[in-house]
């Protein structure tokens, strides 16, 4: 199981949003705020399709249902969680995608 910190932003802009806790278990992905107040579950098989910046670490998640999901993790410039383990996150989304076989474009 794979933690890291994120940020859920309203839209392409990262700043706003709320802060929380990524967990990786199986093909879900769980956000916790931090105060315990906002939780958010995205099953990787309902993704149909995605974007991620590097720079900002953005990932753009368009599931099955038309709805977006804005997350931002780890990048190379703003980012919410610049550690190993922010990166090691990034890397588990992308295995998590390509096995799902989700369609997507890298900014």
């Amino acid at each position: 199981m794979q933690r890291s910190k994120v940020r859920v932003v309203p839209s392409v802009v990262t700043f706003g949003g709320w802060k929380g806790e990524l967990t990786i278990d199986g093909d879900v992905l769980t956000i916790d705020s931090l105060d315990g107040s906002k939780h958010l579950s995205i099953d990787v098989k309902d993704v149909k399709r995605t974007s991620f910046n590097s720079n900002n670490g953005l990932w753009v998640f368009k599931l099955r249902d038309g709805t977006r999901v804005r997350m931002q993790s780890a990048g190379l410039l703003l980012s919410a969680d610049r550690t190993p383990a922010g990166r090691a996150a990034n890397d588990q989304i992308g295995e998590l995608l390509a096995k799902h076989h989700v369609s997507g474009f890298s900014v």
